[in-house]
Order: structure tokens, then sequence, then C-alpha cells
């Protein structure tokens, strides 16, 4: 019953905890073939976001005439410029935090005192979203351009070392049977291929750092400990079976403990 709670509490508070473990959503826009001068923003659905407002005006490191064309700039859908540009000339659009959730491009070209923007909005969808711009006929269209490959690489690498540092103490202390190492195996699989498949999920939209780990990632394995103190009880007939679940969990979690501290960059792509 007290495993229910805290499992619940966890879950409850879980999601909070993305706003609070220090990192912060970006959007980052990659543009192909801007051969001049060129300075971008990114305009907001809301009047508000974070620290960014479209009622406070913020001193740039930019010609007169380029603030005075953003801060003047009217919106035919009504989306708000944010007092926040940037120069774009090198082909990057870097909106370090708190970006806007739905939002259009801007660029303005200063030579020509000319302009391009999205016909149609587009809305934040992970952490740090990335999105590529391409030129058609006087507008520009973003596609995301999230590098899902590394996602899949960090889990498959958090997912290996989970195992691994598992099994190794499961052979050493249990000292299975050739018959029995299936279900050291076999647990020790679906645990951390879910573990990692959550862990990935969460990181996508919030970040997962020490915060999320230390106080919550216990949960699902002392979870684990007690089903895998149950399952090699019933059926493995060598080793101690319980001191065995606890220190494989221990050492798996102890590894995992090490990389998100050493490594960070396997749990959160910034």
């Amino acid at each position: 019953m007290m495993i229910k709670k805290l499992l619940l509490i966890g879950l409850l508070f879980l999601g909070k905890l993305g706003y609070f473990n220090g990192c912060y959503q970006t959007t980052t826009i990659e543009f192909e073939g801007i051969q001049e001068t060129c300075y971008g923003t990114l305009l907001s659905k809301t009047s508000e976001t974070g620290s960014w407002s479209y009622s406070k005006p913020i001193e740039l490191d930019a010609p007169d005439n380029v603030m005075q064309f953003f801060r003047e700039y009217e919106d035919d859908d009504h989306f708000f410029y944010l007092n926040y540009f940037e120069d774009v000339s090198g082909g990057l659009l870097y909106w370090p935090y708190y970006p806007p959730e739905e939002f259009k491009v801007l660029l303005y070209f200063p030579e020509t005192d000319s302009f391009l923007t999205t016909e149609a909005s587009v809305s934040r969808y992970a952490l740090t979203s990335k999105f590529k711009a391409v030129f058609e006929n006087g507008t520009i269209r973003l596609t995301r351009n999230y590098n899902y490959l590394k996602l899949f690489t960090n889990a498959c690498i958090r997912f290996i070392t989970g195992v691994l540092s598992a099994m190794l103490i499961c052979m050493i202390m249990g000292k299975p049977l050739k018959k029995e190492i299936k279900y050291y195996l076999v647990s020790n699989i679906i645990f951390h291929l879910l573990l990692n498949i959550f862990i990935s999920v969460f990181s996508y939209y919030n970040g997962f750092t020490m915060v999320e780990y230390f106080m919550f990632l216990w949960v699902p394995y002392l979870l684990l400990l007690v089903l895998q103190g149950y399952l090699y009880s019933r059926k493995t007939i060598t080793g101690s079976p319980w001191f065995c679940a606890f220190f494989s969990n221990l050492a798996a979690y102890g590894t995992g403990m090490l990389m998100v501290d050493f490594l960070p960059g396997l749990y959160t792509i910034l």
C-alpha cells in the first residue's frame, strides 16, 4: 500500500519537475540560402512568453533601422513581436529560453529593405524544438529537424549499460545454472526497455537530469527489486535470490546515476 502511494505521488510530481530541472525550452531554426545581411525573429501568438513581452522594449545591438522595422511591423494574423531578434545572416536563429509556443518566422533584409514571413504558424514540439527553413515562392516553410537518431541511440546506450551492469552482479552473486539465466536476463531486459522508453519520452518534452533521477527513479527500481526477488526465489535454486535482486538493481541504479551526472547528453538533448 505504501509503495502504491509513493508511486502515485511520484507520477503526480514528475511532470512538474520538468520546469525546475534547469532545462530551458529552446527553438532553433536553420536557414539555407541566405546571401545577404538578415535579421530574424519569432512572432508569437500570445503577447507574452516567459520574460519576453510585446510591451517591454529591449535595446539590442543592431542598427536603428532594423530595430525600428521590427517594432513597427504589424502581422496580418495578429502575431506579436516580443522585442527580441537575432542576426541570422549565418543561417541560424536560436531562441535561448522560453520561446513562443505557437509562432511565425519573420526575416528582415536591411540592404534591400524587404522581409519574408511564414504564411502559416507552427508550434513548439519538444524541449529543444529544431526546424529547417525552406524558401518557397516568397515565403518560408518550416519542417521539423529533430535528431531522432540521437534520441534512439542514447536510449540504446542506456539500455545496454543498465542490463549489463545488472547481469554482471546477477552472474556473480546468483551463480545461476544455464537454465536459470533466462529469468535474470528477461526480467532485466523488459524492465530497462520500458524504463528507457519512459526516460526518452519524458526527456523529449522536459529534459531528464539528476533531479528526476535522484528524486523518483528509485521507485521503479524498488518495484523491480520486489518482483525480481520473488521471481528468483521461486524459479532458481542457486545463489541468494533476494541479495542478488537487491545488489543487481543497486548496481544498475548507481551506474545510471553516474551516467546522468558525467554524461548528461545521454539523457537530455540540448
